[in-house]
């Protein structure tokens, strides 16, 4: 199965149907095909087969461009996120020796090209020189055949702040398998205009990207988000998909009476817990959208969802996609009962293959065909899920396990908090102290006795946060969440 066969068909059936625009400038299908097959040729002609692609761009029609061609071509596109430090992106292409790199100029320059066979083309406006993109798409023709032989469709590379992001693998089955979940789970009427803001860089958003071809739709590009134009876009579009994490429905939300009504056919959150007052604002202003939350990750791609409307279900993340098996285990690897929290393992057709050249890594995820997502669950009677926390954000508190995400979903439902994350202080009678990073909503400011007594009513009281720090401004990773490594480091300094 190949993921490019039906924009093939498209090209055919419907060749002026706009595919890609981002207000300036648009691809029908018709000339994304071209070009796609023209990009592959230029690939082909320097002899790559099976090779890696870099792409070093934001959102722009060129990446997509690129990222199709090299997969026509039957190679591996591989995007690099702009916002990674110099280190990080030279690291990662000592990792992938790709044989050609995409970029946009000004990213260009920070490249440490050891091996001058590398070739090099950017995208640029003004530069038609020998190693422009556009002058390059000069010498060629249309002429490739598509080349189905490789199963990998990508390799896309986590958005960690610190240290050199792991690549993990992705096939065309895996995707389309995630297409097809997409359609039965979110009971979309049709897909006809297809909206995500976030960086291609990041599976959520060039998912969709995929997913609106896939589909035959218009998709809309932003080459960042702002939350004016992307609501200005949902309403020349009406019946737009919208494809978002948590913080972008908060700006959202923020800018909606400038805009009046919009006609959203679904609004999808994933990315982040979406809170319980972040929807029901939702439910209000957005109307007949329909609205969803799903849960996963970019190695398991879709786990569970959750639709806001029909189900009643505070703070649970849904219930399984069709096809995504569940096990929920303890520390001895047996199952637990309903109620009980363990280790969640998923096994569906859509996980990933692997981290790339990480084959340690790799073992460490898997067990028998299980994935292990390396979060702590528990599954309630009628079979929806319920985060308790994630293992790495786990800190031990007076000898007993606390997880912050189950903190701060309690946090998050008091109006005077707009934002919050909670962490473990290193403590010489705790061990680790619970402490919030609250961004208040107004003016009012809680004390930490106000803040301790609103959670001892849904949590036990070592739960409760025994410390408080105000900020003005969370810090986020590129994908949107917020960055609790470097907001750790934040709290460490505020305390010395």
């Amino acid at each position: 199965m190949n993921l490019i066969e039906p924009l093939l068909r498209y090209a055919e059936q419907q060749p002026d149907h706009i595919a890609l625009t981002d207000g300036e400038e648009s691809r029908t299908y018709g000339s994304l095909v071209q070009r796609m097959t023209t990009i592959a040729q230029g690939i082909r002609q320097n002899g790559l087969h099976h090779d890696k692609i870099a792409i070093l761009s934001a959102n722009r029609i060129e990446f997509v461009e690129v990222f199709l061609g090299a997969i026509y071509a039957g190679c591996v596109p591989i995007p690099l996120d702009p916002k990674w430090s110099i280190n990080q992106v030279n690291a990662v292409l000592q990792q992938c020796q790709p044989k050609m790199i995409f970029a946009e100029t000004h990213l260009a320059k920070i490249l440490d090209l050891q091996d001058t066979a590398i070739q090099l083309l950017t995208f640029s406006d003004q530069d038609m020189g020998s190693g422009s993109y556009d002058s390059w798409l000069l010498t060629l023709k249309p002429e490739a055949e598509m080349d189905e032989s490789n199963e990998l469709l990508f390799i896309g590379f986590t958005s960690g702040t610190t240290g050199t992001p792991k690549g993990y693998m992705r096939t065309h089955l895996s995707w389309i398998q995630s297409f097809e979940a997409t359609k039965e789970a979110f009971l979309l009427n049709r897909i006809e205009h297809m909206l995500a803001p976030g960086p291609f860089v990041h599976s959520l958003s060039l998912f969709a990207v995929m997913q609106s071809l896939y589909s035959g739709a218009t998709f809309h590009i932003v080459k960042e988000f702002d939350a004016g134009k992307v609501l200005q876009l949902c309403k020349q579009n009406p019946d737009v998909i919208l494809f978002v994490v948590p913080t972008m429905i908060e700006a959202l939300l923020q800018q909606k009476d400038k805009f009046g009504q919009t006609q959203i056919q679904a609004l999808i959150s994933s990315g982040g817990k979406w809170s319980e007052r972040s929807k029901n604002r939702c439910r209000e202003i957005f109307g007949a959208a329909k609205l969803y939350e799903f849960y996963g990750s970019s190695e398991a791609s879709y786990i569970s969802y959750l639709d806001v409307h029909a189900d009643n279900k505070p703070d649970s993340v849904g219930k399984p996609f069709s096809g995504v098996q569940i096990s929920i285990r303890d520390e001895h690897l047996q199952e637990v009962t309903p109620g009980g929290i363990g280790q969640l393992y998923i096994r569906s057709d859509m996980m990933f293959t692997g981290y790339y050249h990480l084959p340690e890594e790799t073992s460490a995820v898997f067990r028998d065909g299980w994935l292990i997502i390396g979060d702590f669950m528990y599954m309630d009677q009628d079979g929806y899920l319920y985060l308790a926390g994630r293992s790495k954000n786990m800190m031990v508190s007076g000898g007993l396990n606390v997880f912050p995400e189950e903190v701060e979903s309690v946090l998050q439902q008091m109006p005077e908090i707009q934002e919050v994350m909670v962490l473990g202080v290193q403590d010489a009678y705790w061990g680790e102290q619970v402490t919030a990073l609250v961004k208040w909503s107004g003016q009012t400011r809680l004390s930490v006795e106000q803040i301790k007594d609103y959670c001892c009513r849904q949590i036990a009281n070592y739960k409760a946060p025994k410390q408080l720090i105000t900020v003005e401004q969370f810090i986020y990773t590129s994908s949107g969440k917020i960055a609790r490594q470097a907001m750790k480091d934040y709290a460490k300094r505020w305390m010395i």
